[in-house]
């Protein structure tokens, strides 16, 4: 009876230390019992929350982006801002640095880095997702976690010649081709979302689409050979032999303006209302087979370790609404916004812009949940065939 017992005490205290680890491990961290708390605040309780927190101190931002540098939160919360501005690389080697060993470095991050995004941020448990309640309807499924804060998209632009040629692109699979050769683009190995652009073209949606541009323009079927996987890869390796790599979007959207007819680039739109003119055309306003840009996404996260987790959430949304996305974003064209109840400015659709639903159905967009999957595989490939070129 003793070791029976014996047995049962011991059986006893695996148990209560099981149940107390699991308890443990449940419990919510400081910053992600904050996220749910906000997640259905009002504007005010939240912002209350916020000042009661961050009192006279700065919220940290990390962000890809020049335009969160600017003053128009602090205006209406109050709360002040510091912002750096490191490249998706370098962002996410500091929450690796500062999460991974519980140094405080920021509250918010910005990024167009999806890969990074899914598996290494939020796969080491780097960052919070934070959703207000208040928008969730308005945003699509597949933006809500991680949330898409905006959408950038870049553009194939041409000169037109003042109006000598139209419609100078009408299938994607001219850009392999010798007569167009020197469109400029920044390079994938600079440019995470140039990258992530052509690996999203891989996956089987798009080998399907480039195969039916392939037989409008040729009029035969496309045939697989032994060089490629795809032909997606067949299109990628073409383009990138054909293409003249260029470091930053005003530099090739200059180019496109003032060259010859026929200059062709790819490049944010934003950049247009520096360089517009009656002479550049969008090769997406002219239904382009296959395809005439691309749309990638800005992430808005808080850091797992934030320091001013009310502050951050009252961030997120603010610039997640109307106020904030117009003060912050949409002042031109070229982005916008994941909440699809805010629209365009009167600024931007003077610039040329149109609805996203608009670039949605003529561009390529960024698919993070695929480009994960395949990211290794295909980036070496890519890369090589970058690099060849230098």
């Amino acid at each position: 009876m003793k070791k029976i017992v014996t047995v049962l005490l011991a059986l006893l205290i695996v148990f209560s230390a099981t149940f107390a680890l699991c308890a443990c491990t449940e419990k919510d961290t400081q910053v992600q019992a904050v996220i749910k708390e906000a997640q259905d605040m009002t504007w005010d309780e939240l912002l209350a929350k916020a000042r009661e927190e961050i009192g006279d101190n700065e919220l940290s931002i990390y962000g890809t982006t020049s335009r969160v540098n600017e003053d128009s939160f602090t205006a209406k919360t109050g709360i002040k801002v510091k912002v750096s501005q490191p490249n998706d690389s370098q962002i996410f080697e500091l929450l690796k640095n500062e999460v991974g060993g519980n140094v405080y470095g920021a509250d918010v991050i910005l990024t167009t880095d999806s890969f990074n995004m899914v598996n290494n941020a939020m796969g080491n448990g780097w960052v919070e997702n934070y959703l207000p309640s208040v928008y969730k309807n308005n945003i699509a499924e597949g933006d809500r976690d991680p949330l898409v804060c905006f959408y950038y998209n870049r553009a194939f632009v041409y000169n037109n010649g003042n109006g000598e040629i139209d419609h100078y692109i009408s299938n994607v699979w001219q850009l392999t081709e010798d007569a167009y050769k020197g469109c400029e683009v920044k390079s994938p190995l600079d440019e995470k979302c140039t990258m992530n652009f052509l690996i999203t073209l891989t996956s089987p949606a798009w080998q399907q689409k480039l195969a039916d541009a392939y037989k409008k323009q040729y009029n035969k079927d496309y045939v697989k050979n032994d060089k490629y996987e795809n032909i997606s890869l067949e299109w990628i390796d073409k383009f990138i032999a054909n293409c003249t790599f260029v470091n930053k979007d005003g530099t090739i959207a200059s180019d496109v303006k003032n060259g010859k007819a026929g200059s062709l680039g790819f490049f944010t739109i934003s950049k247009f209302r520096s360089v517009k003119g009656p002479d550049l055309t969008i090769c997406a306003h002219e239904d382009v087979e296959g395809f005439s840009g691309m749309l990638f996404p800005m992430y808005i996260m808080l850091t797992a370790n934030a320091k001013y987790p009310y502050a951050a959430c009252l961030y997120v949304n603010y610039l997640m609404g109307t106020e904030g996305y117009q003060a912050v974003f949409g002042n031109e064209a070229g982005a916008y916004s994941g909440n699809s109840s805010i629209p365009l400015t009167e600024t931007a659709l003077e610039d040329g812009d149109k609805p996203l639903n608009y670039w949605q159905s003529r561009f390529v967009v960024e698919d993070g949940q695929y480009i994960s999957t395949v990211y290794a595989k295909y980036y070496t490939m890519i890369s090589e065939w970058c690099a060849s070129k230098k």
